[in-house]
């Protein structure tokens, strides 16, 4: 169980191509929010578009909101991705 203080400095984005480095994602991530994450973990491995949990060090009240909107909806490596805040 995380604890609250882990409560909105996560992002959980999906559509991401099964192709997609770690490397690549954070460059992604990098270039569209100036921010470098903590860890990435990638999930749903064993399917065609697997989905990543991007962890971020403690932000001012709004980044991670203001990061997500930033990626959300970008087609990335032939597809769509989708971001949330968790």
């Amino acid at each position: 169980m995380q604890s609250m203080d882990q409560f909105g400095q996560r992002l959980y984005l999906s559509g991401i191509g099964s192709d997609v480095t770690e490397a690549d994602l954070r460059e992604l991530i990098y270039k569209y929010t100036h921010h470098q994450p903590n860890k990435v973990d990638r999930v749903d491995l064993n399917t065609a578009l697997p989905a990543y949990l991007i962890s971020f060090p403690p932000l001012e009240d709004g980044v991670m909101q203001e990061m997500a909107r930033r990626i959300d909806g970008i087609y990335w490596h032939e597809h769509q991705i989708d971001v949330h805040v968790i």
